[in-house]
């Protein structure tokens, strides 16, 4: 029997989404497709290629990653293959026994400049909230692979669309499937760098730096505004649980900014707890909060999003076309 890890590819749905500045009501979206297993030894990145942190000293990738700061530095790579293979290894398990979930999710967003497109000549200035159910389906086809897709209902129950523009609409969705990228067979896509053991939410962790090495990605992402799609790359920081390998935390950066489309930085911080679920004798380490900093050249948008209440979705709360 071979082992399933090799046919775990997962397909995100839309998963991986920028954050458009106020001023464009275009969502960018991106779609990533897991590819065979398997991962190559450690390698840096050469100057050549895009600009990245991963090669920063210690000092100065604390200053660009504040989240850094207490970490108990290790520039030895020994502990990196155990690392990266027990957290695919625990993807591996987790995701054939993922349920289709249900959970709230709270989002705010801030714009710092106006915005002349808002309704009412309403300042893109002045904060919002929303509240939605969040809805998490796993669908397995029969050769062993797993697709996740996601979608929302307002407080009407009508479905908000991750497409669809106006001030008051969020702006990013999928991020929180980003742990996703370090099963074994996305990882290959990736050179990585261990730097050492950090608390991070009262947890011993293991902290990993990442960067997407390009002519490797077959499915990257991409930034979408006024009919223009242009490919974008990952690099990040990745805390992993010592004792579980679930991960704890997770921050990803632009690679390289992009001019073509003036997009200067896209940021997320990603939080995870751990869940037990209501009738399902299972825990699951699911995000909890996420926050999402951007700039296209109008000035710096945020967005937090915030996950509460997970429980089991049955078709009896379907969500309304």
């Amino acid at each position: 029997m071979k082992s399933p890890q090799k046919y775990i590819v997962v397909s995100l749905a839309a998963a991986i989404t920028a954050i458009l500045a106020a001023s464009t009501s275009t969502l960018a979206a991106g779609q990533a497709d897991l590819g065979p297993t398997g991962a190559g030894p450690l390698t840096r990145l050469g100057p050549q290629e895009a600009t990245t942190y991963f090669n920063y000293p210690i000092q100065k990738l604390k200053v660009v990653v504040p989240g850094l700061n207490g970490i108990k530095y290790d520039d030895s790579q020994k502990e990196l293959p155990l690392i990266l293979g027990s957290v695919a290894k625990k993807i591996a398990d987790v995701l054939p026994r993922l349920p289709d979930l249900i959970s709230r999710e709270d989002v705010f967003h801030f714009q710092s400049t106006p915005d002349p497109n808002t309704p009412g000549g309403l300042p893109a200035a002045q904060p919002w909230g929303r509240q939605y159910k969040y809805l998490l389906q796993c669908r397995r086809a029969r050769d062993g692979s797993t697709f996740i897709a996601e979608s929302r209902v307002d407080a009407a129950g009508k479905p908000v669309e991750a497409t669809a523009g106006g001030f008051t609409a969020p702006r990013g969705y999928g991020f929180g499937y980003l742990w996703l990228f370090f099963s074994a067979a996305s990882q290959p896509e990736f050179h990585f760098r261990y730097l050492g053991e950090q608390m991070k939410g009262g947890r011993k962790t293991f902290v990993v730096a990442f960067a997407q090495e390009p002519s490797k990605v077959t499915h990257p992402a991409a930034f979408q505004v006024e009919g223009k799609a242009v490919p974008f790359y990952y690099q990040g920081v990745l805390w992993v649980d010592q004792s579980s390998f679930d991960i704890v935390a997770l921050r990803t950066d632009l690679l390289a900014p992009l001019p073509q489309v003036h997009l200067k930085q896209l940021a997320t911080e990603l939080t995870f707890r751990s869940v037990p679920i209501h009738g399902y004798d299972a825990v699951f380490w699911l995000p909890s909060e996420v926050d999402i900093s951007s700039d296209q050249g109008n000035g710096p948008s945020e967005e937090n999003h915030r996950y509460s209440d997970y429980h089991l979705y049955h078709s009896t709360a379907r969500i309304l076309p």
